[in-house]
């Protein structure tokens, strides 16, 4: 299946409509991994007319612009999309009073219940802001990835995990990991992934 995810940086919004749906005409979801405003996901929905899941980051821009057509599975919720079966966890270390920022022990509860609820028991695909503890993450305690996340890998197994909240040098570098038998990527800016769910 053909992906578009994105994060932390609104990269598209410099691209006519026209150029987007001949860029990404094989899409077929799209996958939002935190930190752009609500109206680019509202743009990209709109002008690829595809599906669209996301989480939170620890920033969230234009809050009050209404994406309720686009599936929130914040918090260890899931779906399943075209018969892709996702869960998300959004935000980041906590270092203010903010929403959306965590200890580790709120994330490990978060995993645990995810997993408590899900009907999967296995599933296809994680999407989070931070990275996993460990891999892909920064060097400054904000941008730090979550421990728990690699309890999440073991309860789950998903075959592959998108995050954000890393920034690279542009959203061309790639920046990929496995852990067990998952694929672990940062999406910086934005990936068009082929990912195979069979």
């Amino acid at each position: 299946m053909k992906i578009l995810a994105v994060s932390d940086e609104s990269t598209l919004e410099r691209y006519s409509p026209e150029m987007l749906k001949d860029m990404f005409r094989e899409v077929e979801l799209i996958v939002s991994c935190g930190d752009v405003s609500n109206r680019y996901l509202d743009y990209l929905f709109t002008i690829l007319n595809k599906e669209l899941v996301y989480v939170n980051g620890n920033h969230i821009y234009a809050p009050d612009h209404d994406i309720s057509f686009c599936k929130n599975i914040d918090a260890g919720e899931n779906c399943n999309v075209k018969g892709i079966k996702i869960v998300g966890f959004d935000g980041s270390q906590k270092y203010s009073m903010g929403n959306h920022q965590y200890s580790e022990k709120d994330v490990f509860f978060m995993v645990m219940k995810s997993y408590m609820k899900t009907v999967f028991k296995t599933v296809d695909l994680v999407i989070s802001h931070s990275p996993i503890g460990g891999i892909n993450e920064g060097n400054d305690p904000i941008h730090k990835g979550f421990k728990s996340y690699r309890k999440a890998v073991d309860l789950l197994k998903p075959k592959y995990w998108l995050h954000g909240h890393v920034h690279l040098k542009s959203h061309h570098e790639i920046q990929e990991a496995e852990l067990e038998t998952t694929k672990i990527i940062n999406v910086f800016g934005y990936k068009v992934l082929d990912l195979d769910f069979s």
